[in-house]
């Protein structure tokens, strides 16, 4: 028995209006208990297949077709969730709490739009943003995730999950808990879900442990985004068959450089070494730059188990803890790492560069060295700072001498060509060993060390790219687009707002804003002002430059153990030196970089969140220990119902709400840059310095809230007694005030 043609049928009559499912029922003359049941399943089963759509107050109809979009869901920590469009350009949708059907988090979903300017003012009231349309979910096309990890709860009458991801609104219901002991995270398998007036169910494959074991919360985020941190046992076995041993086949083909000075420079805790340098006076003048990267496409070669991993991660994710490699570390600490006192292979790149850093000429081509000394950035910081305790070796440090001062002309001539000279801020974080935040300050160290190898790199990365373009070959290439219109709007209206009297439309203009806020109150808030308007650099198979760095031609070749891209781009380039064809479409390599893109976005996401969880843990246990604690802020950004303030030490984030300023009435003004009074009076604005207080850590939605300091009230604690008193009539606790119902 099928209702399913009588359905369609009946709702694709003019005369047809939205009904509920009884109503359906009763125009259909369903009366039987067997024919109710039938008629339930195919109504579901329609709206499953998207042939029929629920509607609010649970009526059905067709669906609207004409006026539905496809598209990505961001949810909000309350449940509401914005819309992004497949197709670029249109603006994003707002999707209320109640419109989110059966989506989760990041799912590819069907919508309809329609228009509400009522509901339109009501979030902008409320710091949502003036969006000009709303929707709601009509059907979910793809699932971003089968899976979730999420805190074990039991009841008891039942078990469930609460998940750790924010705006993930449903608890997983769970039949069989396997013993496993409340408060213990767990990796769940969600169950199929079309009806959202049902509970979700799901199964655990995964107990994570207790949610206060050490590395259970970075443990989590990993398990979540489906990222395993150990390598498959076939994969480990393949790496433990490669010797760092350098056979004579090996060397074949290769320039030997084994008597050259050549040297590391690299983190302390640094383990694996894919690139040296060496600097020495070339015979015509001017300078011989090496650039000595770890030959890593000599062991891991295509389509082997080790290449397939390698190109499923598609990076090394380096978060709060431990560090997730590409690359088994057998490969990545003995047989490629460029370990000192020991020969190793190398893709090389020669730049001859004239006494003012001007690149004259390049090549590249395999080589095997034989590193002399294994520094780190803080020996090579002390070495700058003209220190003598740097313990660097004599024969290197004749060579420092002479790139030190180079390198700081090619970074002049760069900034001067038009590249953006801002710090991104990044914190570090030291832990103990029980995973608790003992450290939390800014990275700064040895800012000078870092900044020379990353010139020595940028210079080895634009031969290779130009290089490749010239063999009119297919390549991939790293590219930086321009900001658009309104990104540049942004910007220039942000800058205005701090004092600065730029509206930047080139790079130069950038950089100029940039000086003019160098050492004032507003330097920090205006470079992340600027670095908001960016947009994000990735890989492709098509050149444009990057915009960023002012280079017209731009790859990745320096860091082949930690990104696959600078894998493929060594293969590549030894088939141009070679002459061979080469063994890939130019589709084939515009399918690798969306791939690379997607897993470095993830990658950056994994360690903003491990950073994120760190610290939000941090400020809960300060809360707890001390309320009262007072910090230094600055305001990054001003919304319709508060502002959000950034503390420089730790860049924790956090609302003050204009509610919460009692002194005041407040509202922002319409470029969202100044909170006003209602007599027109500025209050705040983007970049002042302001003291806090923590109001409220929410590690569980992941958000704080500060209150200014000077609206700080002490909380009131009050004794067991007078919360909770005995009924005179039954002896047993009676708590005070309003009964819940």
């Amino acid at each position: 028995m099928s209702f399913d043609s009588q359905i369609l049928q009946f709702m694709a009559t003019a005369q047809y209006r939205p009904m509920k499912r009884h109503e359906l029922a009763h125009a259909l003359h369903v009366d039987s208990k067997e024919q109710r049941v039938a008629f339930r399943h195919d109504l579901y089963a329609l709206e499953e297949t998207g042939k029929i759509v629920r509607l609010r107050k649970n009526r059905w109809s067709l669906p609207d077709v004409a006026n539905q979009v496809v598209g990505t869901l961001k949810f909000m920590a309350k449940g509401s969730a914005f819309f992004s469009s497949e197709q670029p350009g249109e603006p994003d949708v707002y999707i209320a709490e109640k419109n989110t059907g059966t989506a989760f988090p990041a799912d590819k979903v069907s919508i309809e739009v329609y228009h509400s300017e009522y509901a339109s003012r009501q979030r902008e009231r409320r710091g949502q943003g003036n969006l000009l349309a709303e929707g709601r979910v009509v059907k979910v096309l793809e699932r971003a995730n089968s899976q979730t990890v999420g805190l074990l709860h039991h009841t008891p009458y039942y078990s469930y999950v609460v998940p750790d991801v924010v705006g993930f609104k449903h608890d997983v219901r769970i039949d069989d808990t396997q013993d496993i002991p409340k408060n213990h995270k767990v990796l769940v398998r969600l169950d199929d879900w079309i009806d959202p007036y049902k509970p979700l169910t799901g199964t655990i494959l995964e107990d994570l442990g207790s949610m206060d074991a050490p590395g259970v919360d970075v443990d989590s985020l990993l398990r979540a985004a489906g990222i395993e941190e150990a390598f498959p046992a076939e994969v480990t076995a393949e790496a433990d068959r490669l010797s760092g041993e350098i056979s004579a086949e090996q060397l074949e083909g290769r320039r030997d450089l084994r008597n050259a000075v050549i040297f590391t420079i690299d983190p302390k805790t640094a383990k694996d070494y894919d690139d040296a340098i060496s600097l020495e006076p070339h015979p015509d003048g001017g300078w011989l730059l090496g650039v000595h990267i770890a030959d890593v496409s000599s062991f891991v070669q295509p389509d082997t188990l080790i290449d397939k991993e390698a190109y499923r991660r598609g990076n090394s994710i380096y978060l709060v803890d431990r560090a997730v490699m590409m690359l088994p570390r057998e490969l990545t600490t003995k047989v490629c790492s460029l370990n000192p006192k020991s020969d190793h292979l190398t893709h090389s790149v020669e730049l001859h560069l004239s006494r003012d850093g001007e690149i004259i000429g390049y090549e590249s081509f395999p080589a095997v060295i034989h590193s002399k000394a294994r520094l780190t950035y803080s020996q090579a910081q002390r070495f700058i700072d003209g220190t003598s305790d740097h313990g660097i070796p004599e024969i290197v440090v004749q060579r420092l001498e002479n790139l030190c001062p180079l390198v700081k002309k090619i970074r002049a001539t760069r900034v001067e060509n038009g590249s953006v000279e801002i710090n991104t801020p990044e914190i570090e974080i030291k832990l103990n060993a029980q995973g608790k935040v003992v450290k939390m300050m800014p990275r700064s160290e040895a800012k000078d060390a870092y900044q020379l190898i990353e010139e020595c790199m940028l210079l080895a990365n634009r031969a290779v790219a130009e290089i490749l373009l010239a063999s009119e070959r297919p390549a991939v290439y790293r590219i930086h687009d321009e900001p658009d219109e309104e990104q540049w709007a942004a910007m220039g209206m942000e800058l205005q707002a701090l004092g600065i009297p730029k509206l930047p439309q080139t790079r130069l203009e950038i950089n100029e804003a940039v000086k003019l806020a160098t050492g004032t109150a507003v330097e920090y808030t205006a470079n992340l002002a600027i670095l908001r308007s960016f947009k994000r650099a990735e890989y492709s198979s098509t050149q444009i430059g990057h915009f960023g760095l002012a280079f017209d031609d731009y790859t990745h070749f320096t860091s082949p153990i930690r990104r696959y891209p600078d894998l493929l781009v060594h293969r590549l380039l030894k088939a141009v030196e070679a002459g061979e064809p080469i063994f890939i479409s130019g589709n084939q390599i515009e399918e690798i970089s969306k791939h690379c893109n997607e897993t470095e976005r993830k990658a950056a996401e994994l360690e903003r969140q491990s950073v994120d969880t760190k610290r939000m843990d941090h400020y809960a246990e300060i809360m707890k220990r001390s309320p009262a604690t007072s910090f230094k802020g600055y305001i990054v950004s001003i919304k319709g119902k508060g502002m959000i303030v950034e503390l420089p030490d730790s860049l924790q984030r956090g609302m003050v709400t204009f509610a919460s300023i009692t002194s005041d009435w407040l509202e922002a003004n319409g470029a969202m840059t100044q909170a006003k009074t209602r007599g027109g009076k500025v209050r705040y604005t983007i970049g002042d310095e302001v003291e806090v207080i923590l109001a409220k850590v929410d590690t569980a939605r992941g958000f704080v809230d500060f209150v200014m300091a000077d609206q700080f009230t002490e909380p009131r604690r009050r004794s067991k007694k007078s919360q909770i008193q005995p009924d005179l009539k039954t002896g047993k606790p009676r708590h005070r005030g309003k009964r819940r119902r």
